[in-house]
């Protein structure tokens, strides 16, 4: 499995405030069958500076957290460096974007305003896709009130990543199954930050996925997840409808 989203980099935002709070969700994470953990840490890049301090910090927690674990000799997932880009106003003019993107690709995750979207949100969003990144919009089930603007913003040719935690609250199931019939829904993420109240839960969600949405949707996610990672494109999929029995017990 494949984690998308994760605040597992040590004191660099409000994810694991110590390297052993890292390595413990690790571990968990590990165990549970999680061999990939994309490190997507919040970045407001407010001006180029923000955006430049931002890459050294990581590259420090980063490298603090691979020393750690080596000198522990745990086994612990593949990590790739990556970050939560805030949709702050005139992002797409900064330079060094490209190095908040998942790491060896072009993909790179954005963090909607929690506020009423704008067309200047969107126009921002558009022009990141005219310098050739593709934007993953983060944990879009938080959205949830602002649906009626889903479709102007899926136009835009974005992906869209959901939080595992969506998947085990109930009263949100049948709301994920709309929105995967919209094609709004393309991978998932712990959004993990620490052991306590958000801790690692990718493998239980998908066990939920497995059980409640069928095969096919885990199938539809791992695999979108392995093309990401690759820097290749997510190909459009029709995903088998849910019968009237299926539905009522999601």
């Amino acid at each position: 499995m494949i984690d998308f989203h994760s605040h597992i980099l040590p004191e660099l935002d409000d994810g694991a405030n110590n390297v052993q709070t890292s390595l413990e969700m690790l571990r968990i994470s590990k165990a549970s069958g999680v061999n990939t953990v994309i490190a997507t840490s919040h970045c407001y890049p407010t001006d180029q500076a923000a955006v430049l301090k931002f890459i050294e910090d990581r590259r420090y927690a980063y490298n603090l957290l691979q020393a750690e674990g080596c000198s522990q000799q745990d086994s612990l997932p593949h990590i790739i460096k990556a970050s939560e880009v805030h949709l702050c106003h005139g992002v797409s003019k900064l330079k060094n974007l490209d190095e908040l993107c998942i790491e060896d690709t072009e993909y790179i995750l954005i963090e909607m305003p929690y506020d009423k979207w704008q067309d200047e949100n969107f126009e921002e969003i558009y022009q990141l896709t005219r310098l050739g990144l593709k934007p993953i919009l983060a944990h879009l089930d938080r959205y949830m009130s602002q649906e009626k603007l889903f479709s102007e913003l899926l136009s835009l040719n974005v992906l869209c990543q959901i939080n595992a935690s969506a998947f085990l609250d109930h009263s949100m199931r049948k709301k994920l199954l709309r929105l995967f019939m919209k094609d709004a829904v393309h991978v998932i993420g712990s959004d993990m930050h620490n052991l306590t109240f958000r801790p690692p839960n990718l493998a239980p969600a998908y066990e939920i996925i497995d059980r409640k949405f069928g095969w096919e949707y885990v199938d539809f996610l791992q695999h979108n997840s392995e093309r990401i990672l690759k820097n290749k494109d997510v190909l459009p999929t029709r995903l088998p409808k849910l019968g009237f029995v299926k539905k009522i017990m999601l």
